[in-house]
């Protein structure tokens, strides 16, 4: 008779003989799957995207987008940095305004060469991203937020001048704070748009001063102002806003308190960034906040993180306005659309991130409607005269 030490001691003689076995079936079940599962959720070429003759002006925005760290060192050097536009070109190339949130700087010398400030995550890339990013068609791009100044004042700079160089407006930071709230202003099928970049999350030292290189920060008794000098000069204005908690699905009242401010100041677009989640998107008065756009161009790997949406907004000729949400999914830093096996339940979650009325209720139907893979919210409330001011009609 065995003693149970001796009945255990034998059992795990025979599972031992059986792990190379196992071992190997899980190996190969593994290197089917994984290849299997990538084509099957995968498109297999970019959509073709068209331009409504309706529309007069369609302005296309994202979210945070970071060319760094794994993308920098490992994707970059094998794929180019046309990869991570393959699939959303398409959507660039009919659109008459691109913009999104730039979350690092661009350094020019060894990262090592530069005083860098005292916190723990430090992100940067390389000046080729803006021979990219023009190329996609960006008309500006955000630097108001909380990884602007990683690499001291003269990472910031050398950002500043690299999109200089590249031909795109980069707003939200500057050399002082005065250059820090620019305006970009850009004339675009005969309407005028006003851009501005404030950050609500800037690290100790960050903010731009009279006399300190940094980022615009979301004061009320700053960008009050700046948002109706804004609109005395431009047709339409939009304000990108670091602000939020990360990774938080739902938007904070400060957020709203902020945002609901920039409408009242006279902005028409509020666009979120820094959670590197989606959030609700809200209507409010004349305007659109989109809480968060999630990230569109990054290495994190978590699922809510590589969430993300391309949202566009167009004004037809009879100046109403019109949103359009595409739904996309981030592998290997490339967004591409949602599409394979998985896509009804991913785009449905996407869509439920993005919208405030509950899905599948009379409320979200009355507001939302689906066409094809994306969704379609009609501002008939709002329109557009251009050359002179929006009025509710």
């Amino acid at each position: 008779m065995l003693t149970w030490k001796q009945r255990m001691q034998r059992y795990i003689k025979r599972q031992k003989k059986k792990t190379f076995l196992h071992t190997s079936i899980a190996t190969v079940c593994l290197l089917i799957f994984i290849p299997a599962y990538s084509l099957l959720t995968s498109p297999d070429s970019p959509p073709s995207v068209n331009k409504d003759p309706q529309d007069q002006l369609t302005l296309t925005m994202v979210g945070d987008m970071m060319f760094g760290r794994y993308i920098d060192d490992i994707i970059v050097p094998n794929k180019g940095y046309d990869y991570f536009f393959h699939y959303v070109a398409p959507y660039f190339k009919a659109s008459d305004y691109v913009t999104g949130n730039f979350e690092h700087p661009i350094l020019l010398k060894d990262p090592e060469k530069y005083q860098k400030k005292d916190k723990s995550i430090h992100l940067f890339t390389r000046e080729k991203v803006t021979e990219a990013l023009k190329k996609a068609n960006f008309s500006t791009v955000n630097l108001a937020n909380n990884h602007m100044t990683d690499y001291g004042n003269e990472g910031l700079q050398e950002t500043l001048l690299s999109f200089s160089r590249a031909g795109i407006d980069a707003v939200g930071a500057g050399r002082d704070a005065k250059d820090a709230r620019k305006i970009s202003i850009k004339e675009v099928n005969g309407v005028r748009i006003a851009t501005i970049g404030i950050s609500d999350t800037i690290p100790k030292g960050g903010a731009a001063l009279k006399n300190r290189p940094g980022v615009g920060s979301a004061d009320p008794k700053v960008f009050i102002p700046l948002v109706a000098k804004a609109k005395s000069s431009a047709d339409l204005v939009i304000v990108h806003c670091h602000w939020g908690v990360e990774y938080d699905s739902g938007y904070h009242p400060r957020q709203q308190a902020i945002g609901r401010a920039l409408i009242d100041a006279g902005a028409d677009i509020v666009v979120g960034h820094h959670p590197h989640v989606l959030e609700p998107i809200e209507v409010y008065k004349n305007g659109v906040i989109f809480y968060s756009l999630g990230n569109f161009i990054f290495d994190q790997g978590w699922s809510r993180t590589r969430e993300s949406v391309l949202a566009q907004y167009k004004i037809r000729k009879d100046g109403t306005v019109r949103l359009e949400l595409h739904p996309m999914y981030i592998r290997e830093g490339q967004p591409r659309p949602v599409t394979g096996w998985t896509s009804a339940y991913r785009r449905e979650k996407i869509f439920n991130q993005l919208t405030e009325e509950t899905m599948y209720t009379s409320k979200w139907d009355q507001v939302w409607k689906r066409e094809g893979d994306k969704l379609v919210r009609d501002l008939k409330h709002i329109k557009l005269k251009v050359g002179g001011q929006k009025n509710a009609s």
